[in-house]
């Protein structure tokens, strides 16, 4: 009886981690929830209905057609509840006119502050001086803006002013891990020849396109960023090319993204297809966090090759459980990983648990 309970108990004591709720999000494709992550998607015909300004042409790339539709879906998920609220927030006409109201406005409110005022003016003088700070392009905003975000001296003065708003916003918004998925409605016009693209074509092709954006850019840090960038392109199980990089660091050098890579810890992202529609996905461990939950999330859609470990599976319908220590606890942990990672289905992983428990 006291070997039956020590059973039980160590199995609800696994089973808290072991159970991810598996969802059918669009394509034919399932992945992963990991317990205790909050969900949220939307279509970009939900964005365009919600605001009348925009077209689907404000979410097309020019000159690419990616086969991104008004069906086209955007999936959010996050171990933090605050945000899944910010994504909300932003996609909608009340959330966005709260956030206007809570943080912009206030903010533009400092305007009336003359020693506030008197310091940006002065900064801008200095620095600006050959700018129209009231025509800006969209290359003068970016430079503007990441030229402040690595001033600490500058963001140092003007603390006192604006740290009201940032441990408001810090208070109604948090990150941790997040992953965001972009599944494509259409057929991507280039399709026909991606798929008689080789591995070895399609290595190269990416060699070449990096080159070509240094020459037209050689001046941009952030492009020339990109010769240190490091990816693998393979193939996975369905014969559809991907391409996946958990490298951030390519860019730490540039002066314009230092201040922000210090927020990221990890990020795990791939390209690839899925039935000839775009499918992007990206997971991002922020300051808390070491790892993403990569892996586990995109595990069922069988897209990524590494999503199963390249390991036998030592647990089936035959006698392989034997083959796993004979220590009861790690027996348990090592069937939980397999079945986290992808490894073991649902149903072998019952299977298994429960001849292993006899």
């Amino acid at each position: 009886m006291k070997k039956l309970l020590g059973i039980i108990i160590l199995s609800l004591l696994l089973s808290g981690n072991a159970y991810a709720k598996e969802k059918k999000i669009s394509n034919g494709l399932s992945i992963n929830i990991p317990e205790g992550y909050h969900y949220f998607e939307l279509t970009l015909k939900q964005i365009i209905t919600r605001f009348p300004s925009l077209d689907i042409s404000d979410f097309q790339m020019e000159g690419i057609d990616l086969g991104i539709g008004i069906d086209t879906k955007l999936i959010v998920l996050s171990n933090e509840k605050k945000t899944i609220k910010l994504v909300e927030d932003i996609s909608s006409v009340s959330g966005l006119a709260r956030l206007t109201k809570d943080y912009l406005e206030p903010f533009l409110g400092l305007e009336e502050d003359p020693k506030f005022m008197k310091i940006i003016k002065r900064y801008a003088k200095k620095k600006f001086s050959q700018i129209d700070l009231d025509n800006l392009s969209e290359e003068e905003y970016g430079m503007i803006f990441f030229t402040i975000l690595n001033d600490k001296k500058f963001l140092k003065k003007i603390d006192k002013y604006i740290r009201p708003f940032i441990d408001k916003f810090n208070s109604d918004y948090g990150f941790d891990k997040a992953t965001t998925i972009v599944i494509g409605d259409k057929k991507i016009k280039f399709m026909d020849e991606l798929k008689k693209t080789s591995l070895i074509d399609a290595r190269n092709l990416a060699k070449e396109v990096i080159k070509v954006m240094i020459k037209e850019s050689p001046n941009d840090p952030m492009v020339k960023a990109f010769k240190n960038y490091k990816y693998e392109i393979e193939k996975n199980s369905k014969g559809n090319l991907y391409l996946y990089s958990n490298h951030i660091d390519f860019a730490k050098n540039v002066p314009i993204y230092k201040n922000i890579l210090k927020y990221f810890k990890r990020q795990d992202i791939i390209y690839t297809t899925e039935n000839d529609k775009l499918f992007v996905m990206a997971s991002t461990c922020y300051r808390k966090c070491d790892l993403t939950d990569f892996l586990e999330i995109i595990g069922p859609t069988n897209i990524y090759s590494k999503s199963k470990k390249k390991i036998k599976k030592v647990v089936s319908a035959s006698n392989e459980v034997d083959q796993l220590t004979d220590n009861l606890v790690e027996q348990l942990n090592q069937l939980n990983d397999l079945y986290k990672t992808g490894v073991l289905t649902k149903e072998e992983f019952k299977k298994a648990k429960k001849k292993l428990l006899n």
